[in-house]
């Protein structure tokens, strides 16, 4: 390990980068008009909360790479057909997603990820896949009521009298 005084060019670029995006979001988020009839989540909320995000991280990247002097170590190697695979899942989500719906496209993109990482208990991938899709539907269908698709082959299975 090497001790640097040296700027760190990579994160002063992305933290710079990072805190800009963020900070257009916080602005657009601002200036969107709200309106009276929207009660307690506005349209600007979410925007808000992903502006904040954007802003925190952007500032500590920003900070680690320009003001801190760092330890240099090794990072490990990239898996490339993992990063790949992940890739080609959430892609294939926009697919999935109209056809089968958030719960069964969003539990398929989790397996594939999982088991991109590693993971081998297919079981529990397809629970715990299951488990965060329905809680995240429910969330968004009843607590926000935000309709997340259900998808047309789901939609057809429930009411056979709509398909024909």
């Amino acid at each position: 390990m090497s001790k640097s005084k040296h700027l760190r060019i990579g994160e002063t670029v992305l933290g710079t980068f990072t805190l800009g995006v963020g900070l257009f979001i916080a602005i657009d988020a601002w200036l969107t008009p709200s309106s009276a009839a929207l009660a307690v989540v506005g349209p600007g909320l979410f925007p808000g909360l992903i502006a904040a995000g954007l802003i925190i991280v952007g500032l500590q990247l920003f900070h680690e790479g320009f003001l801190r002097r760092f330890t240099a170590e090794d990072f490990p190697e990239l898996d490339w057909k993992a990063v790949f695979i992940v890739a080609i899942a959430v892609a294939s989500q926009v697919v999935l997603l109209e056809r089968f719906g958030w719960i069964i496209s969003g539990t398929a993109v989790f397996v594939v990820c999982a088991m991109a990482f590693g993971s081998r208990s297919h079981v529990r991938n397809v629970l715990f896949g299951l488990a965060l899709t329905t809680i995240t539907y429910a969330v968004f269908d009843y607590g926000l009521d935000l309709d997340l698709p259900t998808g047309s082959y789901i939609e057809d299975l429930l009411d056979p009298s709509a398909a024909a």
